[in-house]
């Protein structure tokens, strides 16, 4: 009976053995979290020295969104501001937009009118040269009328 209880210590020693040598492999997920860390902060290192004015300027970026957030914040006052201004901006610029269309409008109107005045005097002056051409016309026709008639008599 004491030898079996040895076996069995023995087989739960090489066990804990065994089960220790598999963890030593695969490192703990703490580790693996530390050692992405380490890797994240290496590559924000690396592009900072490369990029430094877009490393500063999405710092900026990222702190005006933040201080944004809050209520009371300059930031989140300056873009009410801004936008208050921004609306004013657009409503001058509809109005001046307005009065443009209008005179636009008003000057494609006497444009208008004077278009039908020239129309209506061409229009006039076309009448007036058809009944003369056509009395000529008719005066020939019977002129020619009368010159056959004569020679036919």
């Amino acid at each position: 009976m004491a030898e079996a209880k040895r076996n069995q210590i023995k087989r739960k020693v090489a066990a804990a053995k065994s089960r220790n040598q598999s963890r030593a492999a695969t490192p703990s997920l703490s580790d693996r979290a530390g050692e992405k860390a380490v890797e994240a902060k290496d590559k924000l290192t690396a592009f900072a020295r490369e990029h430094p004015i877009a490393t500063l300027a999405g710092g900026l970026a990222i702190g005006i969104l933040v201080s944004g957030l809050f209520r009371g914040s300059p930031t989140r006052k300056a873009g009410t501001e801004l936008g208050k201004k921004a609306a004013g901006l657009a409503a001058i610029g509809a109005e001046l937009a307005l009065a443009y269309a209008q005179q636009a409008m008003e000057a494609a109107g006497e444009a208008r009118e004077v278009g039908a005045e020239a129309l209506g005097s061409w229009s006039e002056d076309a009448a007036d040269y058809m009944a003369s051409a056509r009395d000529t016309v008719s005066e020939t026709g019977k002129s020619f009328a009368k010159a056959l008639r004569e020679r036919l008599n």
